[in-house]
């Protein structure tokens, strides 16, 4: 069995600061049991998957930030999985050992990419936590989702018997889309109240070819069902009564600067940072830039052999004296969670909405090959360094609490309002108006 290794730095790609939004190059295989199990014998299965078990520890091994890997015997782990691979009689078994090998690491950006599907299971909706709960707050027309009689707002307390709640739900969504999916999906719901259960099959949409992924972007597409991100969480930008709002879901392309060229002369600004789970810190930094009227140290980042910090230079157009607020949520992660960290810090910006992910971490994805031609690719993204603050704060697992919480009701997602939008508006008008009157007092 061959193998061979490549990591998105060596591709030319930066390091990323995103959670669970690693993209990964890897030869199509199927996704369901059935499928898997007719991708050879059980045990050529077992064979490739006990390699790529020993691939993604390597990776982990040499590659994670801290030399003691936490406190892991990763060895020891690897020699468990080993055996439940010689154990398992179907493919999803054997990722789903993989998986919980690297979840032992219990870090917000070491993640398992299995082999990449040619079927997947569609539902139609998307959720995520609203305080402490997980809400639905998006559906799709004619989806699965919408005939089962799923509605926005809906309380979700456990997928197929697994717990739903803001600690787990991500992974569970994940565990549920990548590692062990399956053509049903039943929901236990709360709803005006009452508990009901929602039974769903899926919509399976079929990939043709081989799909090589290189794209972090990607990957989250597909955890959130979206042909493409931009289609998804598009950037936006708006001017009104003398106030910019950008909205920018991502920080992985420079179309997040250029957002901000659109409002350049506003008096106030909203940059909408919800729903951002990262990104380059190259983009990073000079997003920051614009807020910035001096260098100025965003973080410090700690690698295994290093650590340094990432300063921000001013860029033009200059938002450095106009009144900010910095829109967050539970989808707000790693970058975004820096930079509204940054924008507190400073105190250039207000911080209004959800408490974010607390995923604060530099991540790299590295690619591995195994088996002989035509072989499976398959991928594991790990963290190379931890980020603290000027402050001596590390937000891992902590995240950044807002200055004005802001978490939109069950009722407001039925009626498709945005109360945290309007609170940064009106928190807005009102600076503008108290420097108005300042001014208007000066002899």
């Amino acid at each position: 069995m061959l193998s061979c290794e490549r990591s998105v730095l060596k591709m030319g790609i930066s390091r990323r600061f995103e959670p669970l939004r690693c993209g990964v190059c890897v030869f199509v295989l199927a996704l369901f049991p059935t499928i898997l199990a007719a991708q050879g014998t059980l045990k050529g299965n077992r064979d490739l998957m006990r390699g790529i078990a020993s691939g993604v520890a390597d990776i982990i091994q040499k590659r994670f930030y801290d030399p003691s890997l936490k406190g892991i015997d990763l060895k020891k782990e690897l020699e468990g999985v080993q055996a439940k691979i010689a154990a398992s009689n179907n493919v999803g078994e054997m990722y789903a050992a993989i998986d919980a090998m690297v979840q032992k690491m219990d870090d917000s950006h070491t993640h398992f990419l299995p082999p990449w599907q040619t079927q997947e299971p569609r539902f139609g909706f998307l959720a995520k936590p609203f305080g402490e709960v997980v809400r639905v707050y998006q559906i799709r027309k004619k989806s699965p989702a919408e005939k089962a009689g799923l509605k926005l707002g809906d309380t979700i307390l456990g997928i197929d018997g697994v717990v739903a709640d803001r600690k787990h739900y991500l992974k569970t969504f994940y565990h549920y889309r990548a590692i062990q999916p399956a053509g049903m999906m039943i929901l236990d719901l709360l709803r005006d109240g009452k508990r009901e259960r929602v039974t769903m099959p899926a919509e399976i949409h079929t990939r043709f070819g081989v799909e090589l992924v290189y794209d972090t972007y990607r990957y989250n597409d597909f955890l959130r069902e979206a042909e493409t991100v931009s289609q998804e969480n598009p950037f936006e930008y708006v001017k009104k009564d003398d106030i910019g709002y950008v909205k920018v879901p991502n920080f992985g392309v420079d179309t997040a600067e250029k957002t901000l060229w659109k409002v350049k002369d506003v008096r106030a600004l909203i940059v909408d940072l919800r729903g951002n789970l990262g990104g380059d810190e190259r983009v990073l930094q000079r997003f920051t830039g614009y807020f910035a009227s001096n260098d100025v140290e965003i973080f410090t980042e700690h690698a295994r052999d290093k650590s340094q910090k990432l300063m921000a230079k001013p860029q033009k157009p200059s938002f450095s004296d106009v009144p900010v607020v910095v829109l967050v949520d539970s989808e707000s992660a790693s970058a975004s969670e820096i930079f509204a960290r940054h924008m507190q810090l400073t105190g250039h910006g207000i911080v209004i909405g959800d408490k974010t992910m607390g995923a604060v971490s530099g991540a790299q994805l590295f690619v591995q090959h195994v088996g002989a031609d035509p072989g499976v690719f398959y991928g594991a993204q790990t963290t190379v360094m931890h980020a603290t603050f000027p402050d001596g704060q590390d937000l891992e697992k902590v995240g950044v609490t807002p200055d004005t919480m802001c978490i939109p009701s069950a009722y407001a997602l039925q009626q498709e309002k945005d109360p945290c939008l309007d609170l940064a508006m009106s928190t807005l008008k009102a600076k503008l108006e108290t420097r108005s009157n300042a001014s208007a007092s000066k002899p």
